[in-house]
């Protein structure tokens, strides 16, 4: 029987009990089907997901990384470590609720076997599978959520703290400029727009929204 200290097999989890009861998996990269309904629950496992997901501050280093094609390598480049320690982790850690301790020890052992770095292991990867969890969520409230009222007034402010803390920040940013209905969504835009601690393309798009509408995502 899984409690709320134990992961799906009974390990020791590493990621909070609201995301662990995530239904979608990373199989298909934890991307919130477009039939999901917008019921009061499905609004709430969202914003908890979110506030489970936000780091305490700002990354050193912005989560996720940007995907990496090998078509679009140029000659001589090859993908990141990452790609292939990804694809060890995922299978190990199919749902959220699997992210426990022991798997992660089991796919930080393989990626070592494997040559790959595993610095700071635990914690470099429960972060970055934290941030494509929240990537997804942040998508499915600004994209496919009708009743945008439904999220006033949590999602800007999630929205506004994940693009300052640098976990997920596009899809953050972009969750505020598709929702300008909902108050305060266009003065956290203002704002990240002048967080000179940002990425420059992050603030540019916040910019982009303070003088000119939304095109979509």
């Amino acid at each position: 029987m899984t409690t709320a200290n134990d992961g799906g097999d009974g390990g020791a989890p590493l990621l909070p009990e609201a995301v662990r009861a995530l239904p979608y998996s990373w199989g298909t990269g934890y991307v919130w089907p477009p039939e999901t309904e917008e019921s009061p629950g499905t609004l709430a496992l969202a914003r908890a997901v979110l506030e489970g997901c936000l780091p305490a501050g700002r990354l050193a280093t912005p989560e996720p990384p940007p995907e990496v094609r090998a078509k679009h390598l140029g000659e001589g480049e090859e993908l990141p470590d990452w790609i292939e320690a990804r694809s060890v982790l995922r299978s190990l850690m199919p749902y959220a609720r699997d992210v426990t301790r022991e798997r992660m020890a089991e796919a930080e052992a393989r990626c070592a076997r494997a040559g790959l770095d595993t610095t700071d292991f635990t914690e470099r990867w429960t972060r970055r599978i934290s941030a494509w969890i929240a990537q997804e969520v942040l998508r499915w409230c600004g994209l496919m959520v009708d009743d945008t009222g439904a999220l006033s007034p949590w999602a800007t402010d999630l929205a506004e703290r994940y693009a300052h803390r640098g976990m997920a920040a596009e899809q953050a940013v972009w969750l505020l400029r598709l929702t300008p209905e909902l108050p305060g969504s266009h003065a956290a835009l203002a704002r990240l727009a002048q967080d000179a601690e940002l990425p420059s393309e992050v603030r540019e798009l916040a910019a982009a929204a303070v003088t000119g509408p939304a095109e979509g995502n």
